[in-house]
Formats: structure tokens, sequence, C-alpha cells
């Protein structure tokens, strides 16, 4: 994976998502460039990287179909963006390992598949 810092980058696609961090785009993850260095990259880059495998095991195209048609959903079930968001199954795999370093090298193909159940 090629680690790029750009927050021009996150800011022009994600104008309506305050707080970005990151976001993998196959084979980058972009992240903000104020985060370079601190704890806070390492967790973000651990999460963009779960996504990078995600998206490999999904052949990169149905992982942004999917992603993007659960995001969908969330919303026509009346979720506000970030409960919609943190409802994808990608999101919830990579929020809830993110803080394991050592997830990846444990972590069983399509390990997302454990997260289809929405959360109360």
């Amino acid at each position: 994976m090629i680690i790029i810092y750009n927050t021009r980058f996150l800011q022009s696609i994600g104008s309506r998502v305050p707080g970005i961090r990151g976001i993998t785009l196959f084979p980058f993850i972009i992240l903000r460039e104020d985060i370079k260095g601190s704890p806070e990259a390492g967790e973000t880059i651990n999460h963009e990287l779960i996504h990078a495998r995600q998206q490999t095991e999904l052949l990169v195209l149905l992982f942004a179909l999917w992603y993007l048609i659960s995001y969908i959903a969330g919303r026509l079930k009346g979720l506000g963006r970030y409960e919609a968001y943190r409802n994808i199954i990608f999101e919830r795999e990579a929020f809830d390992m993110m803080h394991d370093p050592e997830y990846l090298g444990w972590r069983r193909p399509f390990s997302f598949l454990k997260y289809r159940k929405r959360r109360p």
C-alpha cells in the first residue's frame, strides 16, 4: 500500500464528512497531514489497511458497490449520515479492530461478514 498525506484531497471529497482522517482508494491510503507521526496515525493506518484487505477480497469494485448500497440503505432506513456510515459492515469491522496492530496477522478472509447484523 502507498500512504499519502494530503489534507486538501480529503477535504475535497469529504466536505460532508467532518473529521475524516483517511480513505483507502486501492492501492493508496490517503491521510490528513496533521496526524502524521502521531498515535492517531497508527490507528488510522490500521483502520485503512483493514479496508484495503476488504477491498482485495471483494476485488475493489464489489467492495465499492456494497459500501455505497449499504450507506444508501442506512439512509433510507432513517439513519443520519454518520450513523449510516458507521453501520456499514466494513466500517464496523475496521473501527472495532483498528486498535489491534496484530489484527491483520490473524484475521480470517471475509471477516467483515460477522458484522452483517445491524447494531441497535
